[in-house]
């Protein structure tokens, strides 16, 4: 994990994450601590239904939370990042000719907690592989921060993120105004390389289509970071 690009993103690229919602940061792992958070993340899965596009409780891997700490120092380092974030999930999303599939237009407007509590704020309730999950006021949601590691070439034609720049600063978005700002603003495709970091808003409107070559594989490690206390009575399921 030492080879963790050392190099700090440029001055603008926190003022970036603020403003557009997202942001690429190249080149973050590579040589051997890319092949190990690659065999790491796939061993964290092994045994899943390949039918199944991934998992959301990583956390629970040895492997996969050992990558926490570094993150969070690098990030932290150039202002992405709170350097007392707490990263509150991991997931894996993979796709392959056997796992191809598309998401639509959404935000993402639930996280992991410890258990269902009565709060008028706090609707939305799920349960989700064990863990329950709620849609908290966008007073919280506007500070968490998704990490994207790309373990894969992910490519126009590998289904990469698309994502409607600025539209993170709207707050929740009905359907009608998810539409209108993105005829107005735009999308942006995400394209990267094995290494490179995706660093996003959880309110950034984004999709993904079907991979069009799935003859190969996108692996995305996706990690939540967010405060230690999120408020409103919450507690994280789990913090690292």
């Amino acid at each position: 994990m030492n080879a963790i690009a050392a190099a700090h993103v440029q001055p603008t690229g926190a003022q970036r994450l603020r403003s557009q919602g997202f942001l690429l940061w190249p080149g973050a792992l590579s040589g051997a601590d890319l092949a190990r958070a690659g065999a790491q993340a796939d061993a964290a899965v092994q045994g899943l239904d390949e039918a199944e596009a991934g998992s959301r409780d990583l956390l629970a891997h040895a492997g996969c939370a050992a990558w926490v700490a570094p993150l969070r120092r690098l990030l932290a380092a150039s202002d992405v990042l709170d350097a007392d974030a707490v990263a509150v999930q991991a997931s894996l999303f993979r796709k392959s000719a056997s796992r191809n599939w598309k998401v639509a237009w959404h935000q993402d407007l639930s996280v992991p907690v410890a258990e269902r509590i009565e709060h008028p704020q706090l609707r939305g309730w799920s349960r989700k592989q064990g863990l329950d999950f709620v849609q908290p006021p966008v007073g919280l949601l506007a500070r968490l921060t998704v990490v994207r590691l790309h373990l894969d070439p992910c490519g126009g034609g590998d289904g990469p993120l698309r994502v409607v720049p600025g539209s993170h600063r709207h707050g929740r978005l009905r359907a009608s105004q998810a539409q209108a700002l993105r005829a107005g603003a735009g999308e942006t495709e995400c394209s990267a390389q094995p290494g490179d970091l995706l660093i996003m808003q959880p309110l950034l409107l984004h999709a993904s289509s079907k991979a069009v070559r799935p003859q190969g594989r996108r692996r995305v490690l996706h990690f939540l970071f967010g405060p230690r206390e999120p408020g409103y009575g919450l507690r994280w399921s789990v913090t690292i």
